[in-house]
């Protein structure tokens, strides 16, 4: 269990006796780390990273430190890196760039592509098994708007401008539904009592400064200023503001088709980007998101589902970890990443890919990999369907 540490205080071991980046410091907790667990953000810092970064403006060196907090603060990283603003990804791309290159498996000259033109009544769960009639489907994708720093470096007033700006969108874009404020003294604020009630149903977010991958890196920095969540009426989209990404636009649908979850997302996208905001993308790597894992269409695609004989009661999740893995596919905790299952095994089941591929292929994926997967469950079970997970 980590005791959770803020970014101004991690990076002060980085730095030398004038408060100027210290390479060699850098170097040594980094082979440090590679002793327990080598991320990719470990992996790719070599000598002739070094180099570059020693021909940087101090102002630069400092932000790279920043990019490198997360995975420097934390021996269980596997990436490790967070971008502090959308031009990281071109001023430090002689360290990203292979970093998001083997994390994506990309191979060859790659340009993202967006497709919405996802069918419905294609990607239906009912015909894996009649049993999965409904079932708590969820799709989100991550989006920064452009001309703002992303979160890992906003301070505590561009947060709060940034949480304002959005209020008056949900004003205007058409949808109906209410904005919920964990700012103190915003006029929309909510208690901590109706928080919570909102984390039950699972719909916001958890406390931030609980998590120390987003307090090492400044993610969390100003909790909880400047977040919230927007739900719709009917309580089938929702919008974060202010987490790991400055929004994160949610459907979430109980029923069998994936597709209605995209059409239901994009609609809520479609109405966001007519308000007038616009979207921080590079010409290559497509969407922008503070998370590398998570560039590209921005999107997640999940299903909630219980895998009893395969994790054997919730004891072993690496084993689900593990087989979803070979399928192409990320189990996480029923509360997201770095999340625990519970003793049914219940877990959150998503396609990795997010780069490129585009948004149809995602579900494409994520529903031929459940496939797989129930068919793996069920094996596990001794080939009694009746024993074997509900999706829900």
């Amino acid at each position: 269990m980590h005791t959770c540490v803020f970014k101004d205080d991690a990076r002060k071991a980085y730095l030398d006796a004038e408060g100027k980046l210290d390479l060699a410091k850098v170097q040594a907790r980094w082979t440090e780390l590679g002793k327990i667990k080598v991320s990719l953000g470990n992996k790719y810092f070599t000598p002739a990273v070094v180099e570059k970064v020693k021909g940087l403006s101090d102002s630069d060196q400092q932000r790279f430190l920043d990019v490198m907090m997360g995975g420097l603060s934390n021996d269980d990283s596997s990436v490790g890196v967070y971008a502090t603003r959308p031009e990281d990804y071109d001023v430090f791309s002689f360290y990203l760039e292979p970093l998001i290159r083997e994390y994506h498996k990309i191979e060859g000259q790659t340009k993202q592509e967006h497709d919405w033109n996802i069918p419905v009544g294609e990607y239906v769960l009912t015909k894996i098994d009649s049993r999965l009639e409904k079932v708590s489907m969820r799709a989100r994708v991550a989006r920064n708007v452009k001309g703002w720093n992303l979160p890992p470096s906003m301070d505590k007033d561009e947060r709060i401008r940034f949480e304002n700006k959005m209020v008056e969108v949900f004003g205007s874009f058409g949808i109906p539904g209410k904005y919920h404020s964990l700012t103190p003294g915003h006029k929309n604020q909510i208690t901590n009592q109706q928080a919570d009630e909102l984390r039950n149903k699972h719909f916001l977010f958890n406390d931030m400064t609980t998590d120390n991958h987003l307090t090492s890196s400044g993610v969390a920095s100003d909790w909880p200023h400047g977040r919230g969540i927007w739900i719709s009426e009917d309580e089938t989209k929702m919008i974060w503001i202010g987490e790991e990404d400055q929004l994160r636009i949610i459907s979430i649908v109980q029923g069998n088709d994936l597709g209605k979850v995209d059409q239901s997302l994009h609609e809520l996208l479609s109405g966001i980007e007519k308000s007038g905001l616009e979207f921080a993308e590079h010409p290559i790597y497509g969407v922008i998101t503070t998370c590398p894992t998570n560039m590209g269409t921005g999107k997640r695609q999940s299903i909630l589902g219980k895998f009893p004989n395969i994790t054997k009661g919730g004891t072993d999740e690496k084993k689900l970890k593990e087989v979803a893995r070979s399928l192409g596919l990320q189990a996480r905790g029923v509360g997201g990443e770095h999340s625990n299952m519970d003793k049914e095994g219940t877990a959150d089941i998503s396609p990795s890919a997010r780069f490129g591929v585009t948004e149809a292929i995602v579900t494409k994926r994520l529903y031929e990999g459940l496939i797989k997967l129930y068919d793996m469950e069920v094996q596990a079970a001794g080939g009694n369907r009746q024993n074997c997970c509900i999706i829900y």
